[in-house]
């Protein structure tokens, strides 16, 4: 199965697709790196960014043949008008999901952080060296926007308790 894995952001959203192959008795074995890229949206009316994303994610979808959608769901911070973009971001990649006809994974950052590191309050960093290590990586990912979409994608891999109950917040 192909998982697609969305961190996303207004700026930045960063998109990773891993590859678990069935019968793996290990929850880090059988995973393999497809892709993984940050979407960088140009400047433009806000409309315009959220079109790119949207559009971006459909063809790396259809380019990576994904099977599965998991997206970062918005935590809640001080900044009020951050956590509006992101929400809307998040809303572009949940309709590229749609238009592409593929089921929907809702995940916390603190269990993506858990599932990978081991500790929900994980920084970065850490999980940045951990998705190194789980996907066998000769280098770690170019960019924390990277190796956190890689992180959600990983999170969905290793839980096959909610792999087939789309559209579920967790």
């Amino acid at each position: 199965m192909r998982i697609i894995g969305v961190d996303p952001g207004l700026g930045n959203t960063g998109v990773g697709v891993i590859e678990k192959r069935s019968g793996a008795v290990n929850p880090g074995a059988g995973l393999n790196y497809i892709y993984s890229e940050v979407l960088r949206t140009p400047r433009g009316t806000l409309s315009q960014r959220l079109l790119y994303l949207h559009e971006h994610l459909m063809a790396i979808v259809k380019e990576t043949g994904a099977e599965v959608m998991a997206v970062e769901d918005q935590f809640f911070g001080k900044n009020v008008q951050t956590a509006f973009k992101t929400g809307q971001a998040r809303g572009a990649a949940l309709l590229a999901a749609a238009r592409c006809e593929l089921p929907v994974i809702l995940i916390p950052p603190a269990r993506v952080k858990m599932a990978v590191v081991g500790n929900g309050r994980a920084s970065k960093e850490q999980v940045r060296h951990m998705v190194g290590q789980i996907l066998n990586l000769s280098s770690l990912p170019s960019s924390l926007d990277c190796s956190d979409a890689l992180a959600v994608a990983l999170c969905h891999a290793f839980s096959p308790d909610i792999a087939n109950l789309p559209d579920r917040n967790l």
